[in-house]
This record gives C-alpha cells, sequence and structure tokens, in this order.
C-alpha cells in the first residue's frame, strides 16, 4: 500500500478506537467487552473489502468507458485488509475459546480450541468468519501476482456472509425478523464506510472521482436509510423503558450513535449541495477529494467503534 493510504488506514483506526473509547465512558461503571477494540478493527476491515467489490460492480456500470478502479490497486487493497481481518477473527475466535474454557488463550488446548470451533453454535460461526477472510486475503493476493480481471462478485458474496455471520446470532435474533434487521443494518454501515473508504484508497483522477463519487451518493443515501431505520428498531427492541437511554450504559452508546449519525447525515446533505457539484465538475483536485473522503471516513470510522462496543454491551 501507498504511504497516502497507510497513513489514512492508521487514521481511520485510531478514529475508530476513539469511538470504543468513547463508548466505555459512556458505559460507565459496567463496560463493553474487552473485544470491542480488535471487533471494530476486524468488521471495518471487512466493510473496506466489501466496499471495493462494490466499487468494481459500480465502475463496470457507469458509463465511463476508462476503468475508474485499477484492479491491481483493487485486488492488493483487499489482500491486505482481508489479512488484516482474518488475523483479527482468528484472535477474536481464540479469546471466545479461551473464555468458554475457562483459560487464558495462551492455555488453551488445541483439543478445547477444536472442540468449540466445530462444536458450539458461536464457535462454528467465529471459524466461519476466519475462514472466509483468509480465502478473501488469497483471492486478493491471487488476482495482484496474476493481475486478474475477475468479476467482483465473489467477493461481494463472501465478504457480506463473513460481516453478518456473527450479528445475526445476537441478541436480536430472539425477536421475529430480529437477525434481518440485523444483516440490513449491518450490510448498510459496511456498505456506507466501505465504499467511501475504497475510493479513498483507490481512485487517483479528476475523472475517476467524477465518474463514482454521484453514483455513490445514491447509493449512500439508501444505506443511510437502512442503518437508520433499523437503528431505531433494534433501539425500541432492546431498552425497555425511555428513560433507559440515559439510565443503562447501552442506553447511552445508542444515544451517542444517534447523534454521530444525525452529524454524518448533516455532513452527507452539505456533500450533495458543495463538494458533488464540484466533483461532478472536475473543479475539485484529487488532494481535494481524497481529503473530504478521508475527514468523513473517519466520522463513520467513529460510530463503527461505537457499534462494535454496543455489540458486546449488556
Amino acid at each position: 500500500m501507498s504511504e497516502r493510504s497507510v497513513r489514512l488506514v492508521l487514521a481511520a483506526a485510531a478514529a475508530a478506537f476513539v469511538g470504543v473509547a468513547a463508548a466505555f465512558a459512556l458505559a460507565f461503571p459496567t463496560f463493553p467487552g474487552g473485544s470491542s477494540w480488535l471487533r471494530v478493527i476486524a468488521v471495518a476491515s471487512g466493510a473496506v473489502v466489501l466496499g471495493f467489490g462494490v466499487l468494481a460492480v459500480l465502475d463496470s456500470n457507469s458509463e465511463s468507458r476508462r476503468p475508474a478502479v485499477d484492479p491491481l490497486v483493487m485486488w492488493r487493497a483487499i489482500g491486505f485488509l482481508s489479512g488484516l481481518w482474518a488475523v483479527a477473527e482468528s484472535v477474536l475466535l481464540a479469546a471466545a475459546a479461551a473464555d468458554s474454557a475457562g483459560r487464558t488463550p495462551l492455555t488453551l488446548s488445541p483439543s478445547a480450541f477444536t472442540t468449540f470451533a466445530t462444536s458450539i453454535s458461536v464457535g462454528r460461526l467465529g471459524a466461519a468468519t476466519v475462514l472466509l477472510a483468509f480465502a478473501l486475503c488469497a483471492i486478493g493476493v491471487a488476482g495482484y501476482r496474476l493481475g486478474a480481471s475477475w468479476s467482483p462478485v465473489p467477493v461481494i458474496v463472501l465478504a457480506s456472509l463473513a460481516l453478518v455471520a456473527r450479528p445475526i446470532t445476537g441478541h436480536m435474533s430472539q425477536f421475529s425478523f430480529g437477525s434481518i434487521a440485523v444483516a440490513v443494518h449491518v450490510m448498510c454501515a459496511s456498505v456506507w464506510l466501505g465504499v467511501l473508504g475504497a475510493m479513498a484508497l483507490s481512485l487517483r483522477s479528476k475523472s475517476a472521482w467524477a465518474t463514482l463519487l454521484p453514483v455513490y451518493s445514491r447509493v449512500a443515501f439508501w444505506c443511510v436509510v437502512g442503518v437508520a431505520s433499523t437503528g431505531v428498531l433494534d433501539a425500541v427492541l432492546k431498552l425497555d423503558s425511555p428513560g433507559a437511554v440515559i439510565e443503562t450504559g447501552y442506553g447511552r452508546i445508542v444515544l451517542a450513535k444517534i447523534l454521530v449519525t444525525v452529524v454524518l447525515m448533516g455532513l452527507a446533505h452539505r456533500i450533495r449541495r458543495t463538494w458533488l457539484p464540484s466533483v461532478a465538475a472536475h473543479r475539485s483536485t484529487v488532494e481535494h477529494s481524497v481529503g473530504r473522503a478521508a475527514g468523513h471516513l473517519c466520522l463513520l470510522a467513529v460510530a463503527f467503534g461505537l457499534a462494535a462496543a454496543l455489540a458486546t454491551t449488556a
């Protein structure tokens, strides 16, 4: 990855950690699970992998004669981010297995780990997520090495399965249509962040931004609708009363997530009025576009940090 891409990834990771830290402060005196710190890296990495697949589809369906996304850049990023995702998921799986056995990851026996990963539903889902992430890493590396022009559809399918595997078995699964609502929430949030992250990492010309930013703006609108509607449903079902929004750590994190989402919606509205027309008219430089995307991406990463912590908060 280029130096600029590395800086962008580090900035987004730092913003995600700010979101997790804010959730810990809001949840006091009870706290989210310690896995939140690693979970947000896994989910955000997976979201951008999915984002590259979606971006490639949007690019292939655009009216531009020249591809806006360089396949080599795309496959290299997919390989790197999927590898990071796979490592994070592997550590999460080992930690969950150790917790289930009442041991530490360093003292967990191979047999206990195997039992957890093959005989317990949570473990099987975690193992499946690890395998899917490694498969995506292999596809990315092979695509980069071979200079392939493969279809991005397998990337979208595998990344989607890996992203929703764990969330759909969470607390919402006990409600009618709860798993469907969670899947929609996760996918909409992942596309919202992931496609923008993929654009910031891969688009290198004014024409590329002019081609894809308007398309992303339309996709992002429906992602916002999906995230907001399913998020409200989740909060209504989880919280016992309106007062729980302030009285419980879970409620305060939900409130913070709503506030960040409202800010993001306001910024998106501003983007549609200012940055989008400038990009479409080729008046915005690549550096300016990447900077604007990076700022929006970091705020999205804060929301992801809050969401990762919320998923581990009782």
